[in-house]
C-alpha cells in the first residue's frame, strides 16, 4: 500500500522540481542580463551590445541614467519621436560622435 502512495506522489514531486529549476533559471538569466546592461565590458561588434526593452529604456531615461537617441532621418524625427529623445541620424553618427559624452549611456532606436 505504501509503495502505491509513493508512486502517486512522484509526478507531483517531479513537477515541483521542474518548476523550481525553471524559476531559478529565469532569475539567474535576468540577473546576468541586468549585469550585462550595467557593465557591458568590451564591445567588439553589434552583437556584444546589450539589448533593453522599451520599458527599461523609458525607466532609464526618466531616472536620468540614459539618453534616448533617435537614429532615423531628421524628417522622421520631426514627424514623431520619443519625448525627450535627441536626433542623431545614422548617416551623421561618424561626423558627430565627438559631440557625445563617453560617460553617458545612450540608447538608440530606429523604427
Amino acid at each position: 500500500m505504501k509503495r502505491k502512495k509513493n508512486q502517486a506522489l512522484m509526478p507531483i514531486i517531479l513537477l515541483a522540481g521542474v518548476i523550481l529549476v525553471s524559476i531559478v533559471g529565469l532569475i539567474l538569466a535576468d540577473n546576468i542580463r541586468q549585469s550585462r546592461i550595467e557593465n557591458p565590458g568590451e564591445i567588439t561588434n553589434q552583437d556584444d551590445i546589450p539589448r533593453v526593452t522599451a520599458e527599461e529604456a523609458y525607466e532609464a531615461m526618466l531616472a536620468g541614467e540614459a539618453v534616448i537617441v533617435d537614429a532615423r532621418s531628421e524628417a522622421n524625427y520631426q514627424a514623431q519621436r520619443v519625448a525627450g529623445s535627441i536626433s542623431l541620424p545614422i548617416d551623421q553618427v561618424e561626423d558627430r560622435v565627438g559631440e557625445l559624452d563617453p560617460d553617458t549611456w545612450y540608447i538608440t532606436y530606429c523604427t
